[in-house]
């Protein structure tokens, strides 16, 4: 028996959704594959989600989980969910099904191997795929359209791996948090409204404003949310009517390009200097493979 569930892009609600926004998240096809295996790795989300199934009376002595999808050619790990994916697979094998309970005992464990901290989001998109609407776990979570007709996606590499945790304990500490996660938050209703309704240009207008509202808290709380490249990113998506925002906590590692085509997707990423990663939503989430 074998499981596998994709990774994410947080398109909107970065930062916002640990104040109780609603977050708009994408399930993409980088997908982790686990079975059963008692000789498997005892990782600390893997015990933390086999904890918490045994506590629900199930439980299997062990499992493999192959998260090689979320590494690049150069080894270089991607900031698109593997640690969600991964207890999401290993509540499904714990379990041997595919139902909310098991989404249940993965996102407690999850959070136990992260010290109580974390959206779940990222454990929602992972379960459900496609795109999804959903505040901080557990909550109602909105199943929305997989794509708007006529807007591409580029995905692209800024760079270098950041600490979220990190970099979330610095931006809390600014004295305008508050002021952004207001602006955050009215932005993601924005945004999700549009996406729900299929508006274009309302939705790239609100992706660009994000990116600039990111880089605003970033400046005043004194760290590189927004990096030298990643701005460079958004200023060229914004010079050829696109619009991008980093996903996720920021400072240098995934950041998306929203464009009315992908030559123009792929023409902001070769002037800004940067490497288009190659991802796609996914419209599947959790799933049991043959």
């Amino acid at each position: 028996m074998r499981w596998s569930a994709p990774g994410k892009l947080v398109l909107l609600g970065d930062y916002a959704v640990l104040e109780g926004a609603r977050a708009l998240v994408a399930a993409v096809d980088r997908r982790a594959v686990g079975r059963v295996d008692a000789e498997g790795p005892r990782t600390e989300v893997v015990e933390a989600v086999l904890a918490r199934a045994r506590a629900e009376g199930a439980g299997v002595d062990g499992v493999r989980i192959d998260t090689a999808g979320f590494l690049e050619p150069g080894g270089q790990k991607l900031g698109i969910g593997s640690s969600a994916a991964v207890a999401v697979v290993t509540a499904a094998l714990a379990r041997g099904r595919g139902d909310e309970l098991t989404f249940e005992v993965a996102l407690e464990g999850h959070r136990d191997a992260a010290g109580g901290v974390g959206s779940g989001v990222d454990l929602a998109a992972s379960f459900y795929g496609g795109i999804v609407a959903c505040r901080r776990q557990p909550a109602p979570v909105d199943v929305l359209p997989s794509r708007i007709r006529g807007l591409h996606l580029t995905v692209v590499w800024a760079g270098e791996s950041a600490s979220t945790s990190q970099l979330v304990r610095a931006c809390r500490k600014a004295e305008t948090w508050s002021r952004w996660m207001e602006i955050m938050t009215g932005l993601a209703e924005e945004g999700i409204s549009a996406w729900a309704k299929g508006d274009r240009s309302r939705f790239l207008s609100v992706v660009a404003r994000y990116g600039r509202a990111m880089a605003g808290l970033g400046r005043d709380a004194g760290v590189p949310v927004v990096t030298d490249t990643i701005s460079a990113v958004l200023e060229q998506a914004e010079i050829l009517g696109a619009a991008a925002k980093p996903s996720g906590a920021g400072g240098g590692d995934v950041v998306v390009i929203f464009s009315e085509s992908a030559e123009v997707g792929l023409e902001a990423a070769a002037r800004a200097g940067v490497r288009v990663i190659d991802l796609a939503i996914d419209p599947q989430g959790l799933r049991r493979e043959p």
